[in-house]
């Protein structure tokens, strides 16, 4: 069973990469690779998110129905 806030993700679908990348500074190295899952239509929203919080390299994988699914990009 899930908590309701691992399965809402606000009014945008985003919040939990919000909190995420809020929370990177203090983990990340320079040269990290950060990977996300995406949801079907998300990869815009997202490589918008981690352009703003620093990130470079930014490329989304699609997934074998051609959707993109996972987003990779490195910081520093």
């Amino acid at each position: 069973y899930d908590p309701v806030a691992a399965l809402d993700g606000g009014l945008d679908g985003l919040d939990a990469y919000r909190a995420i990348l809020a929370d990177l500074p203090r983990l990340r190295a320079s040269g990290a690779l950060v990977a996300f899952e995406l949801g079907q239509g998300q990869a815009p929203a997202v490589q918008a998110l981690m352009a703003a919080a620093g990130f470079a390299g930014i490329e989304t994988r699609p997934d074998l129905a051609g959707i993109g699914r996972c987003i990779i990009a490195t910081y520093g």
